[in-house]
């Protein structure tokens, strides 16, 4: 006979919460419920192991949202440093001196315009 083995969230929720700890960029946050505490049926958990699986469900959830979140800041950070690097490599090469960076700007160029299907931005002005 097989049993199925009974479902403990706390050892998961442990382990997600040390992943958390270990991944510098992420927010502390601390732990917050992703919806309102229903089933995916929208019925209340009756039982300690839909509990379980809720709680573990949201531990999850809330997990893959802030990862996503913190990847897609990070993500922002590196593009506006690529983009200042651009722009000064793209102002060094109008002097004769840096003539050797024109190929390096012109290769910016296709390539965000390969991957983002539009030119690149003009640098915005100084206030």
């Amino acid at each position: 006979m097989n049993k199925k083995k009974k479902l403990d969230a706390e050892p998961i929720l442990r382990e997600l919460a040390e992943m958390r700890k270990k991944i510098p960029f992420l927010d502390d946050k601390g732990p917050r419920q992703t919806h309102d505490g229903r089933l995916p049926d929208g019925r209340q958990p009756r039982t300690a192991e839909e509990f379980e699986y809720l709680a573990l469900a949201d531990g999850l959830e809330t997990f893959a949202a802030d990862l996503s979140s913190a990847i897609n800041r990070k993500r922002a950070e590196a593009m506006e440093a690529a983009l200042q690097v651009y722009y000064t490599a793209e102002e060094l090469s109008r002097d004769p001196e840096h003539a050797d960076l024109i190929p390096h700007v012109e290769k910016m160029r296709a390539a965000y315009l390969k991957d983002f299907g539009k030119p690149i931005p003009p640098k915005p002005k100084k206030e």
